[in-house]
């Protein structure tokens, strides 16, 4: 299973700062030069707000990732940490939108050096930091990383619980 990050909505207080974090880390060192010719704020995660709920919404990096077999050119692979897209191999055919059941991917010109549009999404910081920045930035503690291991811990302290509750029944 891949490591993933997840919020908590009830937690999530729409200050977006993930989402500036998530920016700062993906700074490529002409990315002043990519403001100034106005290419757009990309956030590899987006803060939504949907009937009182303010949520972050991301890839969950999945095992059998249909963005990566929707894609038509292999631009989208798992590398051993996470879901990544090669952006020289993209074309922007928006096929990875369509497949994504969470919604977590975008397209968009994300820097100066790669001018067309390509698909891009969380990549959990990868070379970027030890955690991804929106963890580490949320005031609010909202943000989780969800790693094998703690995904088994959680798993087996349900079944635990579960199993108790059925004892009394």
């Amino acid at each position: 299973m891949n490591s993933f990050v997840l919020a908590v909505p009830s937690r999530c207080i729409g200050c977006r700062a993930c989402e500036i974090a998530c920016v700062d880390a993906h700074m490529s060192a002409d990315m002043g030069q990519a403001m100034e010719e106005g290419l757009p704020f990309s956030a590899r995660i987006s803060v939504v707000r949907e009937s009182g709920v303010t949520a972050p919404i991301q890839c969950r990096q999945c095992e059998d990732a249909p963005c990566a077999k929707a894609c038509p050119v292999d631009a989208i692979s798992y590398n051993g940490e996470s879901v990544v897209i090669d952006a020289k191999r993209c074309f922007a055919c928006k096929a990875c939108l369509a497949a994504c059941p969470f919604g977590a991917m975008q397209v968009g010109v994300i820097n100066v050096e790669h001018e067309a549009p390509v698909a891009h999404k969380c990549d959990l910081c990868s070379g970027y930091r030890d955690a991804p920045a929106c963890v580490s930035v949320c005031p609010a503690g909202a943000l989780n990383v969800f790693s094998t291991e703690k995904l088994q811990k959680l798993s087996a302290g349900k079944r635990r619980g579960n199993a108790s509750l059925m004892v009394f029944q």
